[in-house]
């Protein structure tokens, strides 16, 4: 019998059918987190497929869910991979679609979000722009709050400048990375259930990471998990700063980090 504790898995990759890299095409993982949003995961699966770039494998993993969207990816046989059991959070979920990503870039599409248009991969990775040796392609989302320009630099000091949805990471940045990995060994595992792609980009960042901004509109975002004004947020934000650039350096960052709470608090 199964239940929603049962680990399941199935698609095409499964059954034996790996997608691979071409020369001049390279095959992009798009990765899905799902939990009990059958509905919305639909959408996110026909949108995936309209994409008109073909070298694409779409990765799903669902936390266990209890409302239906176990029979939709069991009665789907064009899915790439998909997972189901139940994990410690959002970014668990986005460590397994890595483990399962055979890809030479990723991306990770928000189950509540939509591509801006139906040739976007294809006008990033149809081979107008040189991207050997980028290790990050950076655009723009269109957020509840308006347009989200993505920027990768010095601003990484003071928050995330870089949108979840608004940008592809090259394979090998996961190497060495996971998200609910420590980053050095010997270190304990911390849980981070809000700032986890914040302390992906900063590290990237202080690493000097290879990045291509493209002044195009990656994705139109309905939600997804953000600080919400939540001190919670904002204290990762700062641990993650002192865990890569220790507290001297990080100090006066943290002080506006806090200002940017009281603000959101009184506001």
């Amino acid at each position: 019998m199964k239940t929603h504790r049962d680990r399941l898995n199935g698609g095409k990759k499964a059954g034996g059918l790996v997608k691979k890299s071409m020369p001049g095409s390279p095959l992009i993982s798009i990765i899905t987190v799902v939990h009990n949003a059958g509905d919305a995961l639909v959408r996110t699966i026909d949108e995936v497929r309209k994409q008109t770039y073909p070298h694409k494998e779409h990765i799903i993993i669902d936390g266990g869910s209890t409302d239906g969207t176990l029979e939709i990816l069991e009665n789907d046989s064009d899915i790439d991979y998909w997972l189901s059991e139940v994990d410690q959070g959002i970014y668990d979920a986005m460590d397994k679609g890595i483990e399962a990503a055979d890809g030479s870039w990723l991306y990770f599409l928000g189950v509540d979000d939509v591509f801006n248009s139906r040739d976007t991969l294809e006008s990033i990775y149809g081979g107008r722009f040189m991207l050997e040796d980028t290790d990050l392609v950076l655009g723009n989302v269109y957020t509840q709050r308006g347009l989200f320009k993505g920027r990768f630099g010095r601003a990484l000091y003071f928050k995330n400048t870089v949108h979840h949805q608004g940008v592809f990471y090259r394979s090998h940045v996961f190497d060495r990375f996971r998200y609910c990995r420590p980053l050095k060994s010997g270190h304990a595992r911390r849980w981070y259930g809000i700032s986890g792609d914040y302390r992906l980009n900063l590290m990237l960042f202080l690493q000097g990471a290879s990045c291509i901004y493209v002044d195009k509109t990656i994705a139109r975002c309905q939600g997804g998990i953000s600080m919400q004004g939540q001190l919670r947020g904002y204290m990762e934000e700062i641990h993650i700063r002192h865990e890569q650039m220790g507290f001297c350096k990080a100090i006066f960052f943290d002080l506006f980090t806090l200002l940017r709470y009281l603000y959101k608090k009184i506001s």
